[in-house]
């Protein structure tokens, strides 16, 4: 087995011993005979393991052990002792030490348990990078960042609604990113294409439908609809057996309930508040990559500044003030060519406003051919669904 020792030994005799038993096996050695040089190589994926004495002057192989434990909890660190000391043994593997040795120790016994170490680290850090690979491409994570409980519970309820392929409601109050989640949900799920966005009270009972192409229908603000509007809707999918119905409100509505949807609940900012830092960044970038410009360095009292705010509508006040950071760190004088292309961002974004989203007319009133308005749209960044 190689790997990386972290060795850590105050007798210089023992340590350059232990260094020469473990280069013959193949396992590369960092030798240390202080607390300081260790503080400086235990990182939280520091690919290796560590083997420290415990008896050592100043910091001993506690101290060892807690910081590696702070660091990192999955790091294993081997501990040695010159005495058969039980109590010592059992204080190491209640803190968290992966083995307990006594010195002197045969060597294929010492070989074996650094190997296990080493084997069982190697998988620590492989299961590390697929979980970060699977997050950089997996729409709930990027979407709704955050490492609190109610963060982790929206994602893991955004993928099994998306699994199961079932009818779903979202609940939620104002702006926490009710029809985001609807899109993630869609985003997550296999096989599908076509997504239709409607709001329930604008909904026209004469004319609507579900487009041809469409296999989900999200239908935002369902519980402010018309009985009318609402039984439209619902008909209108028992007719297409093939579509999912993704409404979404600030409470549930009773007339939906006949479909069994799945029921996912969006969480405010409030719940989430250990993460309202992490949201700001990724809603930055969004925006940063809209306008095609470079991520701007975030001062500290910015970030405190975010995280100790109470954000009463969420993300809309959110990406509004992420709008605005990114306005203000503009402070070069602009040449012409970029005003006349923000200019032609912000009529674009007006009239997507004044139509929500609707394509055609948009583009019709801006008198634009189609290729052209949609040539328009991904030169800025901008979609249509986005102002539906």
């Amino acid at each position: 087995m190689t790997g990386t020792v972290l060795l850590i030994e105050d007798d210089d005799a023992l340590r350059a011993s232990l260094a020469q038993t473990l280069d013959l096996e193949g396992i590369s050695v960092i030798s240390t005979a202080h607390y300081v040089q260790a503080r400086r190589t235990i990182r939280a994926n520091f690919a290796g393991i560590v083997l420290t004495d415990i008896r050592m002057p100043e910091k001993d192989g506690f101290d060892i052990l807690a910081l590696a434990q702070g660091v990192d909890p999955d790091l294993p660190v081997v501990m040695l002792t010159g005495e058969g000391d039980v109590p010592m043994a059992i204080r190491a593997m209640k803190e968290g030490a992966y083995d307990f040795l006594e010195k002197p120790c045969e060597t294929t016994h010492l070989l074996g348990v650094l190997n296990r170490a080493l084997s069982h680290r190697a998988l620590v850090l492989r299961t590390r990078r697929i979980e970060r690979q699977m997050q950089r491409s997996d729409p709930a994570s990027i979407n709704f960042p955050g490492e609190s409980v109610a963060s982790k519970t929206l994602r893991s309820d955004l993928r099994a609604a998306a699994e199961t392929g079932q009818h779903v409601m979202l609940v939620g109050g104002v702006g926490v990113g009710k029809r985001l989640a609807a899109h993630t949900i869609f985003t997550l799920s296999e096989d599908r294409d076509g997504f239709q966005i409607v709001r329930a009270p604008e909904i026209d009972l004469a004319t609507f439908s579900i487009e041809p192409g469409a296999v989900d229908l999200s239908v935002r603000a369902f519980d402010e609809a018309s009985q009318e509007q609402v039984d439209c809707v619902l008909a209108a999918v028992q007719n297409r057996p093939e579509i999912r119905l993704i409404a979404s409100g600030q409470k549930g509505l009773p007339a939906f309930e006949s479909l069994c949807p799945e029921k996912v609940t969006i969480p405010d900012f409030a719940a989430r508040d250990g993460d309202i830092a992490v949201m700001f960044e990724a809603v930055l970038r969004q925006a940063v990559r809209n306008r095609n410009l470079e991520m701007p360095t975030l001062p500290p009292e910015v970030l405190r500044s975010v995280q100790d705010r109470k954000w009463s509508e969420n993300l809309l006040e959110l990406r509004a003030f992420a709008n605005d950071f990114l306005a203000s760190q503009s402070e070069e004088t602009k040449t012409l060519a970029e005003q006349m292309d923000d200019y032609e961002r912000s009529v674009l974004e007006d009239a997507l406003k004044r139509f929500k989203g609707k394509a055609t007319q948009t583009a019709e009133a801006l008198g634009l051919p189609r290729k052209t308005f949609y040539d328009r749209l991904a030169r800025y960044g901008l979609r249509p669904r986005d102002y539906q």
